[in-house]
């Protein structure tokens, strides 16, 4: 018989169960102290169990806690468990745990903002890129990279108009022209500025309709895109939210300069995130 959460035989995890099998087996007569010994083992292998059961949580996490049983042949055979979360550190296994890094930035955001020639993926460029990084509550923040891309002017003069009026404007367009950083080189000092800040954490990107600059950055960032978690902060999400639920408070939602700058886009973003959480995720009230 083999243990179906360890895969071991059962007589070799516990010898107090293949001694009691095997006296059932013989129908030998046992005296009081060993019937005692015996029931007490069996109530510990029932708790064992039944630990396991109650403390895990998905396939994964019972496949943790069944790696941190810590099994003894001393006295009845069976060391007892101590009730916890199911997840004690496993020799060799790469632990997930969640340390605050050095700049205390915890359940980090990494608010991103591209401007780009376009919004075709295929076709498009990144002509802008900034970030900041905030802790999860946004009472911290720090500011990082501000970086203008070069494109050749091929690909400038293939914008649409709404791109060749707004980064005319802004003046992007010719400094876009004049820059000499190339994609991989503000790839590389924004994922140096955001490995630095967010420590073991898998941080969540954020920013307005930030899944399209997500999209650009898997197609032209690959490497910077990869840290970030499948779940985004969308805060043009929360927004579509607060006008049908609570429109009252939607009206007063702060103003946006819309200078369509990358570094100018994210700070509006995150005073908006903030309204919101202020003015809508309220607290129960005492």
């Amino acid at each position: 018989m083999t243990s179906p959460l360890l895969g071991l035989p059962l007589e070799s995890v516990f010898p107090a169960l293949s001694r009691h099998t095997s006296i059932h087996a013989r129908a030998e007569p046992r005296n009081p102290k060993q019937q005692k010994t015996e029931k007490r083992n069996m109530d510990r292998l029932a708790n064992a169990f039944s630990i396991l059961e109650l403390d895990v949580d998905g396939d994964q996490s019972k496949d943790d806690a069944a790696a941190s049983v810590s099994l003894s042949t001393k006295n009845s055979g069976i060391s007892p468990l101590r009730p916890g979360n199911g997840k004690k550190k496993v020799e060799g296994e790469n632990q997930q745990e969640r340390v605050t890094p050095s700049g205390e930035y915890k359940m980090p955001l990494v608010w991103i903002d591209l401007e780009m020639t376009g919004l075709d993926v295929e076709v498009d460029r990144i002509i802008e890129i900034a970030c900041i990084i905030t802790d999860g509550k946004m009472m911290k923040l720090i500011e990082g990279p501000e970086l203008v891309i070069h494109q050749s002017r091929e690909c400038l003069d293939r914008m649409n108009e709404w791109c060749q009026t707004h980064h005319g404007d802004s003046g992007l367009t010719e400094r876009v022209i004049h820059s000499t950083i190339t994609e991989r080189e503000a790839e590389l000092q924004v994922l140096e500025f955001v490995k630095k800040h967010v420590g073991t954490y898998t941080p969540q990107i954020a920013g307005n309709s930030v899944y399209m600059d997500l999209l650009f950055l898997r197609k032209y960032m690959p490497e910077l895109a990869s840290l970030f978690s499948h779940v985004i902060v969308d805060v043009s999400s929360v927004r579509s939210l607060c006008y049908r639920w609570y429109p009252k408070e939607h009206e007063k939602t702060p103003a946006k300069g819309n200078k369509h700058r990358a570094l100018d886009d994210i700070r509006e973003s995150i005073n908006e995130l903030k309204y919101y959480k202020q003015a809508i995720f309220k607290g129960k009230s005492k």
